[in-house]
């Protein structure tokens, strides 16, 4: 049977996170029109690894998908606020990945006493749609960023300590903590068939 792990990333897994990146660019699933250099995703990598946040799921030791926090671009200011983005690769689509990297992500948030989380999808994914819905997104209420093409979601997380006064960063959870939600992110993978 496959061996499944849902893990912090590090500068060392870039190379494998660009080949799963990399379908998506072009398209309106990413933010970008072209593969960033592998130096400046490093760069990225190791800038919002320790600070916010960013998580890979792995199946046998390859690469199945990953997501990482960034500020939430509409109020960089508020730290207890952030933007997601979470990419699996094509082939694994369906298999239980993103919502592997969504548990841990989340379970990492609320450890760390983040509020909201946000995430952005064209309105014409309907696949990314019903992911995020399912997981428990709702339209963002007020004034979201001006992007007609984007639907904009919002998850209001659970802080363990909801009056801090900012949030821990993601290094810093307790280890047993992390390691257990490891385990049941892990779990929510089908390596059936594989």
């Amino acid at each position: 049977m496959a061996r499944t792990a849902v893990r912090r990333a590090n500068e060392w897994d870039g190379p494998s996170m660009l080949k799963v990146y990399a379908p998506y660019i072009g398209t309106p699933a990413a933010p970008e029109k072209e593969l960033p250099a592998l130096q400046d995703y490093v760069q990225r990598i190791d800038r919002y690894t320790y600070g916010l946040g960013w998580l890979l799921c792995e199946i046998d030791h390859q690469t199945a998908g990953f997501c990482h926090l960034s500020e939430d671009p509409s109020h960089p200011e508020d730290l207890f606020s952030v933007e997601i983005q979470l990419y699996v690769r094509q082939d694994l689509l369906r298999r239980g990945v993103g919502s592997a990297l969504w548990s841990l992500m989340r379970d990492m948030m609320e450890m760390g006493n983040r509020r909201r989380v946000l995430c952005r999808v064209d309105r014409d994914n309907g696949r990314a749609l019903a992911f995020f819905q399912a997981m428990g997104f709702a339209p963002l209420q007020g004034e979201p960023p001006q992007e007609p093409e984007k639907l904009w979601l919002a998850y209001t997380l659970r802080p363990w300590a909801p009056g801090a006064e900012k949030p821990t960063k993601p290094y810093l959870v307790e280890a047993a903590d992390y390691e257990e939600a490891r385990e049941r992110a892990a779990e929510q993978v089908d390596v059936t068939g594989l």
